[in-house]
């Protein structure tokens, strides 16, 4: 048992931002004029993870709603409270930390996907966010393919927010889970957090209870 986490390991969307809140936040007066109905009553489901889930929009408005806040999000959009602090302190503290995010779409949309990964590096260099290595992998399997990778990495602690991706690594490595509209639920069942200090602090908890228990067992 290893008394300190070496590798951590980090989704992006959902985890770095806080992309439910920018969904709702953009989303809310788009539909409410596109739709033209009152603020207040153009939300379909709250807890919804997507634009289509949570405004009953179809798969082509949702297509329209990115392509006109894509470049926002993926350039300027303010990562979670203390990301670049917690994981420049990991970093100096001889960690890996490794961001495994869903960025790669269908053969078609080729192009897409690599001005997606382009404009991903670009907001966490923008946004100094520290890492060791990003790792890409497909949006409709990405439940398996974290799995792969979090094993292949070596990932000992991850950090994440869809529900299927977290139950896939239960049996991989720790699991934590950053606190999004679409999954408040697992707050009882999951360490839940909404800002990196949080989980920095956990992380510490963790670490200090094994140096105690590794301690303990040398004197029995």
């Amino acid at each position: 048992m290893s008394l300190v986490y070496h590798n951590i390991g980090l989704d992006l969307d959902g985890v770095l931002t806080e992309h439910s809140k920018f969904q709702l936040q953009k989303g809310i007066p788009y539909f409410s004029q596109k739709y033209n109905v009152p603020i207040d009553k153009v939300i379909k489901n709250i807890k919804g993870m997507d634009i289509e889930e949570i405004f009953g929009c179809t798969h082509q408005e949702r297509f329209f709603f990115w392509a006109k806040y894509v470049w926002e999000y993926c350039t300027i959009t303010k990562p979670r409270k203390g990301a670049k602090e917690v994981t420049q302190k990991w970093l100096a503290e001889g960690r890996n930390v490794f961001i495994i995010t869903g960025c790669k779409e269908k053969e078609e949309f080729f192009l897409f996907s690599k001005m997606l990964m382009l404009l991903t590096k670009y907001w966490l260099y923008y946004q100094n966010i520290g890492y060791s290595k990003i790792v890409f992998c497909s949006n409709s399997s990405s439940e398996i393919e974290k799995k792969e990778i979090c094993q292949k990495l070596d990932i000992e602690i991850m950090a994440e927010d869809r529900i299927n991706v977290l139950n896939s690594l239960k049996n991989v490595c720790d699991i934590v889970c950053f606190e999004n509209m679409y999954n408040v639920d697992l707050c009882d069942k999951i360490p839940n957090f909404t800002t990196f200090y949080e989980m920095d602090e956990y992380i510490r908890k963790i670490e200090k209870k094994k140096n105690i228990l590794q301690k303990t067992k040398k004197l029995l």
